[in-house]
């Protein structure tokens, strides 16, 4: 009869439990390079940063033409203004009894599956931080130093022409509803440049709470819908126009929704950055994982255990409003 826990599977000493847990680190870092993008990623930028701050420049480039009175011309500066990021350290980590971890299989499995779980929480704690900033709504935008969503953002923070658009819909509309979809997509295209002319914003996405996802998929894959009278069908005018619906599982209100234009967001024109510090100095990686074990911590002699400690560095900034818009939803 095969043993239950044999001893080849099983960690032989504290350095051979935390030599696996780092080798199965290592394995989930390069799994991770090929998992699909988190909305995050796809609707605003995420990078590392070799810095605690980072500085970025806040401009939109919209030439136009006039003209020419004198002899010199007129230019436009680029880079005129920019905002700062700073990262903050975050933990989390996991500690297990070493004699459990010596002699029985269940425990080993956890351990070696830690790193993993270690990356995915890693993976969550960035939805949820922008998650969070955009129900309250209470950060400041890079751009003009407005709250992201606003019923008045400058057209030109910087040389101030009087014009102003808006982002938010503060009058509560149903998503799953074409007539509030048609409404909001035509009022995002009011958006403008920093001429003051509109910037040509065109939603590509729409970005929902889970409850109302799978409501949303659905109508928008219908060949035919109610007229708007309601005694007729017609076709539905966004069953091919390109509308992704992406579902923000972390987003704590359950009614409200946001329209997104990726193009204008991969042009460069993003409505939020997350920076990740990350270090090329040898000793970082001893800041990002640090090992307790018997040999240096009291706290574990005491209780016979092992623990990893993971720290990651994280700072995030709303940046342009104009690729987003907020509606609060029914």
């Amino acid at each position: 009869m095969a043993k239950l826990n044999p001893a080849t599977t099983l960690p032989q000493s504290s350095q051979d439990a935390l030599e696996i847990f780092d080798e199965r680190y290592r394995g989930a870092l390069e799994a991770l390079k090929t998992t699909p993008q988190t909305w995050v990623d796809d609707l605003g930028e995420v990078h590392t940063t070799p810095a605690l701050s980072t500085r970025y420049p806040m401009t939109i480039l919209a030439l136009k033409y006039l003209e020419v009175i004198d002899l010199a011309g007129s230019f436009k500066r680029i880079g005129e203004k920019d905002v700062a990021l700073t990262v903050a350290e975050y933990q989390d980590g996991v500690e297990i009894e070493l004699t459990k971890l010596m002699s029985n299989s269940f425990s080993a499995q956890q351990w070696a599956e830690a790193p993993a779980a270690m990356l995915k929480s890693e993976q969550t704690f960035k939805l949820k931080l922008i998650a969070a900033a955009l129900v309250a709504n209470t950060e400041t935008c890079g751009w003009d130093d407005l709250a992201l969503f606003h019923d008045a953002h400058l057209s030109n923070p910087v040389h101030d022409n009087g014009l102003t658009f808006d982002n938010l819909q503060a009058s509560a509309k149903d998503v799953a509803s074409l007539t509030s979809l048609e409404e909001e997509i035509t009022l995002m295209s009011e958006v403008l440049d920093t001429n003051g002319d509109p910037l040509g914003v065109m939603p590509t996405h729409i970005g929902v709470p889970r409850a109302k996802f799978q409501l949303l998929k659905n109508l928008l894959k219908q060949d035919f819908v109610p007229s708007g009278a309601g005694t007729a069908t017609m076709r539905n005018p966004y069953n091919d126009a390109g509308l992704t619906v992406v579902r923000m599982d972390q987003l704590t209100d359950t009614n409200d929704w946001y329209l997104f234009d990726m193009n204008l967001i991969a042009s460069g024109v993003t409505p939020w950055t997350v920076a990740k510090l990350a270090m090329s100095a040898p000793g970082f990686n001893d800041l990002s994982l640090r090992h307790w074990d018997m040999s240096n911590s009291d706290d574990c002699r005491r209780k016979g255990t092992i623990a990893v400690s993971s720290h990651i560095y994280y700072g995030s900034k709303f940046l342009f409003p104009h690729a987003i818009r907020k509606i609060a939803g029914a």
